[in-house]
This record gives C-alpha cells, sequence and structure tokens, in this order.
C-alpha cells in the first residue's frame, strides 16, 4: 500500500472516531509513523484529505445505487445489495456526522452533492417503476406518494449515522441492521403478495 492511500486509510479511521476538527495532519503523520512533511507532500493541506475521502465516497456509494438498479430483476439480490449500501455509508460515518459543514465550506461539494442526489432520486424512480412493472410493487396513485416514497428512503439514507450518533442503543455490531429495518419498514407497504413473499425471503418485517 503506497503512503498516500495509508494517511487516506488513516485519516478516515481518526475522523470516524474523533470528528473532523479533532484531527490535524500532524495527528494523522503522528499516527502513521511518517513525517509531517511527507504527508504535506501528498496532501498540503486536511482539506484536500477531506475532499479525496469525500469523492471516494461518493465513488463507492455511487456503484452501490448502481448495483441496486442493474440487479433489479433479481428482487431478493437488489435488497442484500441495500445492505451493502448502509454498510458503506457507515465506512465513511464522519462525511455524514459533518455533512452540513462540509457543504457549508466546500460551494463545490454542495453542488456535487445536489446533482448526486438528483441522480439517486431518478434511479430509485425508475426502480420503482419497474418494481411495479413486474408486480412486486402497487400502482401508486398519485406521483406525489412515489415523489414522498422515494424522498424518505433517501432521507434516511443520508440522516441514519447521525440519528445512530446520538440515540441508537443497541449493540453495535447490529446497529446497520436496526436502520435497515427502518428503511425497510417503509418500503413494505407498497409491496404486493408477490413483492412481501420476496422480501420476507430477505427481511422479517417487525
Amino acid at each position: 500500500m503506497g503512503t498516500k492511500q495509508r494517511i487516506l486509510d488513516k485519516a478516515l479511521q481518526l475522523f470516524n472516531e474523533r470528528g473532523i476538527t479533532a484531527v490535524s495532519s500532524k495527528h494523522i503523520s503522528d499516527e502513521l509513523g511518517i513525517s509531517y512533511g511527507n504527508l504535506c507532500y501528498h496532501f498540503p493541506r486536511k482539506d484536500d484529505i477531506i475532499l479525496q475521502l469525500y469523492f471516494n465516497m461518493q465513488q463507492h456509494v455511487d456503484e452501490q445505487f448502481k448495483n441496486i438498479e442493474k440487479e433489479v430483476l433479481n428482487f431478493e439480490f437488489m435488497l442484500s445489495r441495500l445492505k451493502v449500501l448502509f454498510e458503506e455509508i457507515y465506512r465513511y460515518k464522519f462525511i455524514y456526522l459533518g455533512i452540513t459543514k462540509v457543504v457549508r465550506h466546500f460551494d463545490h461539494i454542495k453542488r456535487h452533492a445536489q446533482q448526486q442526489m438528483q441522480m439517486r432520486r431518478d434511479l430509485l424512480h425508475n426502480v420503482g417503476d419497474f418494481l411495479v412493472e413486474q408486480g412486486y410493487m402497487k400502482p401508486f396513485k398519485a406521483q406525489k406518494h412515489k415523489d414522498m416514497l422515494v424522498n424518505a428512503l433517501l432521507m434516511i439514507t443520508n440522516s441514519w449515522v447521525s440519528d445512530a450518533e446520538t440515540f441508537y442503543t443497541g449493540k453495535e455490531e447490529d446497529k446497520v441492521d436496526y436502520y435497515m429495518q427502518l428503511y425497510f419498514n417503509l418500503i413494505h407497504p407498497f409491496l404486493t403478495e408477490k413483492g412481501r413473499e420476496g422480501f420476507q425471503k430477505f427481511y422479517k418485517p417487525a
């Protein structure tokens, strides 16, 4: 593993454990056992590390959203991909915990985040249309009902890490599954009998 990747991995670990403001570039170099100058050669500012981790996160999350769309033909496999998506989000939890500060600090990050959100909204709309066509989901009575479901799903996707950091009191190893349950409970009322059968092979609703 090269020095640049080692810096990113250590920064991700420290940012997740302590938060962005509590970790300096010097902390990262000290933890790695490399000189501060060596770190600055690869990332002159701490902001450069944050930006690279942000773009890495967006790339990984986008890949999982696209996998969900590609695997929509296999309903059960698509559901299992959702858990991979949630795990990927938790891997970069410092970004979701500090996203407001990040987007306020970087205008181009705010624009990028808004663009990514629209792409994901469009993707979920397409997935919903396909599931209705294939008989897994009930037809929506009005477009606004579909819009509200998509927005609610994205809201949980974007905010569950913040909720978990403050209010979750269960076991750490059950955390992702708990928030997946909340996510799935939103979907369940919209499923047909065919959809519920496939759904229950993967998930037992509360």
